[in-house]
């Protein structure tokens, strides 16, 4: 009988050449040669594999850990700025009013000259420290997206193809979304002033987009609007599909090239 361990491997992740169809690998591979011979093997393959996937760890989806990316990246920005502006007041407590400045950390480190207690160079190396931080971390979710999401990564960029799965919850609810909620994603102080009697937002985070902020302000409602309906496509295609086809991501680039100058063009 053949080895049943050795045939599981060939089926978990990760395997270098995984079987797709157990049955007809079996028989051509002349490891089965009877049907009796067959049930019986599968018999001791299903129970390994199911010991197998039991013992393997609970390894978030690539979405998930997407969102978490965000939300650490999102609390690394809270604390640094934060640390920046009791750095900035602690320091001009010594030296007087002086200009903000983003280096104002690696000043103090770097300059010893500066007559400031260690307390406070310590706390500016730690602003450098998260700053080497958020740098890792922001390369971590560029690496990462094209996996998670190739043609919603290609479309948005990773920052904000992440940012907008993180606000959606998941690459499931956000391919399941309409595009017009997509496009005001990340604007609820604007949509509660919405309902208290102001105009709707016309656009969310996804404003964050060259395509968008770089618009003239009276087109960038038309722009935005196109643009979610791009992207929802993308995420669709990313959630529903298993292949990653270029041709459909430079497709849909130049779709919404044209749509763009066409926009521009009539303004």
């Amino acid at each position: 009988m053949a080895d049943s361990s050795a045939i599981v491997r060939r089926l978990l992740p990760g395997s270098k050449s995984p079987v797709t169809n157990l049955r007809a690998w079996l028989f051509d591979a002349g490891i089965t040669s009877s049907e009796e011979e067959y049930r019986v093997l599968l018999h001791e393959i299903t129970i390994e594999l199911a010991k197998k996937q039991i013992s393997l760890p609970m390894f978030a989806s690539g979405d998930k850990q997407v969102i978490q990316d965000i939300e650490a990246l999102d609390t690394l920005n809270e604390v640094s700025n934060l640390l920046g502006e009791r750095l900035f007041e602690w320091y001009s407590f010594y030296h007087g009013s002086i200009p903000k400045s983003r280096e104002l950390a690696r000043k103090i480190v770097e300059d010893h000259h500066n007559n400031v207690p260690d307390a406070m160079r310590n706390l500016a190396q730690n602003i450098l420290d998260i700053n080497k931080s958020k740098k890792l971390l922001v390369t971590h979710i560029q690496n990462q997206m094209p996996c998670v999401s190739p043609n919603l990564t290609h479309l948005a960029g990773a920052l904000l193809a992440a940012r907008l799965l993180a606000i959606a919850g998941g690459l499931d609810k956000l391919s399941r979304m309409p595009a017009s909620r997509l496009q005001v994603l990340g604007a609820n102080r604007a949509m509660f002033r919405h309902l208290r009697g102001a105009t709707p937002p016309k656009h969310g985070i996804i404003f964050r987009h060259p395509l968008i902020h770089t618009s003239p302000h009276h087109l960038r409602g038309k722009i935005a609007r196109m643009f979610a309906s791009k992207l929802t496509i993308a995420a669709r295609i990313d959630h529903y599909s298993d292949s990653d086809i270029v041709e459909v991501r430079e497709e849909l680039s130049q779709s919404i090239n044209a749509r763009v100058k066409e926009i521009k063009r009539k303004q």
